[in-house]
């Protein structure tokens, strides 16, 4: 199992911002490194309506899109970041997600004044502090 690093805070805070830059630097370093962003009003677009693979989930459960490199899946599941960890990202060293405050038990980067515990993450804190609260 890897180690597993909620990024929570409001909307506009930086979350995808320190994501990018934790990214960055554990690759750098030689980590194995995923990323999980929370969308819970399905507000997220990776595909458009009317399109083949559109079409298709609308009756299937999996579907896949693959070319120039890169696969793209659409897959009907709960919302269980756990779970995706397990089948998807077993095999890394560090993955991080962005959202699922309630989540408890794991890890937690917070950003501005949101009351959840976890090493709260500011302006004065540097990247080498966190990513030690992350990998002790």
């Amino acid at each position: 199992m890897p180690i597993v690093v909620f990024i929570v805070g409001y909307h506009n805070t930086g979350k995808t911002t320190l994501a990018e830059k934790l990214s960055k630097e554990l690759t750098l370093r030689g980590y194995r490194v995923g990323y999980i962003k929370h969308d819970p009003k399905g507000h997220g677009i990776t595909d458009k309506e009317g399109s083949d693979s559109y079409r298709l989930f609308q009756i299937l459960d999996k579907v896949a899109l693959l070319g120039a490199g890169k696969l793209t899946l659409w897959e009907k599941a709960h919302d269980d970041p756990l779970k995706v960890i397990e089948r998807y990202f077993s095999d890394f060293d560090v993955v991080l997600l962005e959202g699922w405050k309630s989540i408890k038990g794991f890890k937690k980067l917070v950003l501005g004044d949101l009351h959840v515990e976890g090493f709260r993450v500011d302006e004065k804190i540097s990247l080498e502090e966190i990513i030690n609260y992350i990998l002790t």
